[in-house]
């Protein structure tokens, strides 16, 4: 046994492997999340057309935005959503904070998707 040997590489290596698991656990859980969010802004953009086009009124508009919502597991509530819709235009915006666990620290991330479209 070498006298110099005192073990600080091996915590070294330990104390990455540490935050190689945590950034790890991060992206776990926040990664899906901004994913949800896309899609949900991805589906505000290509909808607003339709619901110009086909007149849809506001509570039409929210009820559809609610709905998709909950089918991307998002925790938007009906105070949430914003929708100004008439016969000129559909104006959706979308402002809720989603709270994400990490064990040591709970990371708030805000997400506030928009759409607007205007008729011809």
């Amino acid at each position: 046994m070498r006298n110099t040997d005192s073990g600080k590489g091996y915590a070294k290596a330990f104390f990455w492997l540490l935050v190689l698991l945590f950034l790890g656990y991060t992206s776990v859980k926040v990664i899906p999340l901004y994913i949800n969010n896309y899609q949900l802004q991805n589906y505000l953009v290509e909808q607003t057309p339709f619901w110009v086009t086909q007149r849809a009124s506001s509570d039409v508009v929210r009820a559809r935005v609610l709905a998709k919502a909950q089918e991307l597991d998002l925790p938007i509530s009906k105070d949430d959503v914003q929708v100004e819709a008439n016969q000129a235009r559909v104006v959706v915006s979308i402002d809720y904070t989603i709270p994400v666990n990490l064990l040591v620290y709970t990371l708030n991330l805000h997400f506030t998707p928009h759409s607007e479209n205007r008729a011809l």
